[in-house]
């Protein structure tokens, strides 16, 4: 085993399980969704199509999510998608409450929901922001990464 591999920092994080009242929520809306494409184009297929569809817009919500932070960079992983971030791709933390979001955007913008990778924390903040610290540096929002926004 590398020495990347034996420090790298690794977790899982699973939001409908945490979240349990926003679940029943989600799946309510989901499924209501789906009925109303049924009904609406009066088609079982639709209504599975949009049953798939909206399932699959919730996915990071209802699948958990698991994160690895190393020397190399950054990894997220859900069931439908992979994210990896080099930390020399890495220009803003923004730290949060829930989490921090890693940007590589030098300013904000309008485009920074669907770029850069978000790190749900999982009662491990501490060892996040050292990895941060140990691996990027300690600027964020014009603070610290242990400085939360």
């Amino acid at each position: 085993m590398s020495e990347e591999e034996e420090d790298a920092l690794e977790w899982r994080v699973h939001l409908a399980a945490r979240y349990p009242g926003r679940t029943v929520g989600a799946v309510a809306m989901v499924v209501v969704g789906a009925l109303a494409a049924a009904a609406g184009f009066r088609s079982a297929g639709a209504g599975v199509l949009a049953l798939l569809l909206l399932l699959g817009s919730i996915s990071d919500y209802l699948l958990p999510l698991h994160y690895r932070l190393s020397a190399s960079g950054v990894e997220a992983k859900g069931l439908l998608y992979r994210r990896r971030m080099r930390w020399t791709e890495v220009r803003r933390v923004l730290s949060e409450r829930t989490g921090v979001k890693l940007s590589p955007l030098r300013r904000r913008s309008r485009l920074e929901a669907y770029r850069g990778i978000y790190l749900w924390f999982e009662g491990n903040e501490a060892e996040v922001r050292a990895a941060l610290s140990r691996y990027r540096g300690a600027e964020t929002n014009d603070g610290d990464v242990g400085q939360s926004a």
